[in-house]
């Protein structure tokens, strides 16, 4: 029979083994749920995209499948439009991306040029403004004001101007898609840039006045080298967001007049619930996340990661 001691010396060592597993282990228990989550959304799903592309037609049973090879590829980019949406796609992505960058580093710059804290404040808010305008309540609102009767942006032109306003739905609609996006998220690039143009040392700005260096010269040989980092993360990341841009082009145009707007992620869309083509859809969706993650991929290892996380 046990004594209470020898319980106690076994039931010890046991709890302090238990606590020298957590403790040693500690991140990666914290890490685990977000590990099983990533998991669930992400590599499963991707999984199951990628068996849906590679058979004829999907079954309850998913052994009885039959095996289409690439068939589904073939159909994607010579029936399904995968071609021209990609081109659509990458014509957005690229306009959008420089107007953003660049407007939202100029008003960074004009931002932290102002010398009243209360006017600083009250841009800040101003150019913040158009971000928390949804997507979708965006894009309703945006039909109704670029109508080309009822529409206030039409008249405006039309009346204070020589010009005659375009059809922006119909005559020019991937600029005005590139335009609205641009009016959306350029406050997403002000905030980042405004938030790197701030950590500048003054040191290293002194030092340029001190040397006769003119404003554009502190901003081209001092201010945009320290911001590198953070200019090539705003970037990264817009680029990655722009490539999920769905909602306010559907709502604008629903990738129209035709196909002129048809972004891939629409082209998806309609594949998979207006066609049926299951498997179609797939197998676009699964060229255009290969395709995003080694344009990602390339530009991490040709720029790189230094100084971002010093």
């Amino acid at each position: 029979m046990s004594t209470p001691t020898q319980t106690e010396s076994t039931s010890q060592p046991t709890s302090a083994r238990l606590r020298e597993l957590w403790n040693d282990y500690l991140p990666y228990w914290f890490m685990g749920p977000m590990v099983l989550v990533m998991i669930m959304i992400t590599f499963f799903p991707g999984a199951y995209d990628l068996y849906l592309a590679l058979i004829e037609e999907p079954t309850l049973n998913v052994f009885a499948a039959e095996f289409a090879g690439l068939d589904n590829f073939e159909t994607a980019f010579t029936r399904g439009g995968a071609l021209h949406s990609f081109v659509v796609t990458i014509t957005v992505v690229v306009s959008a991306l420089l107007l953003e960058s660049v407007l939202g580093f100029a008003l960074a710059a004009f931002v932290a040029g102002v010398e009243s804290s209360r006017a600083k404040s009250f841009y800040r808010v101003l150019f913040i403004l158009p971000m928390a305008v949804a997507p979708v309540s965006m894009a309703t609102i945006g039909r109704i004001m670029l109508n080309s009767e009822i529409g206030i942006i039409p008249y405006v032109i039309n009346a204070a101007t020589p010009f005659a306003a375009p059809a922006f739905l119909s005559d020019i609609p991937l600029l005005t898609v590139i335009l609205l996006d641009t009016w959306n998220w350029t406050p997403f690039m002000f905030i980042i840039f405004y938030a790197g143009l701030s950590s500048v040392p003054d040191t290293l700005l002194e030092a340029a006045r001190v040397d006769g260096a003119p404003l554009w010269r502190r901003y081209v040989h001092v201010i945009i080298p320290y911001m590198k980092p953070v200019v090539f993360v705003a970037t990264l990341i817009r680029l990655i967001d722009l490539f999920r841009t769905f909602g306010v082009v559907y709502g604008l145009t629903q990738g129209g007049p035709g196909t002129a707007t048809q972004l891939v992620s629409i082209n998806i869309y309609e594949q998979m619930f207006i066609n049926n083509q299951i498997t179609v859809a797939a197998a676009i969706a699964i060229v255009y996340l290969v395709l995003v993650v080694a344009l990602c991929n390339v530009i991490i290892a040709k720029v790189g990661f230094e100084g971002v996380w010093d």
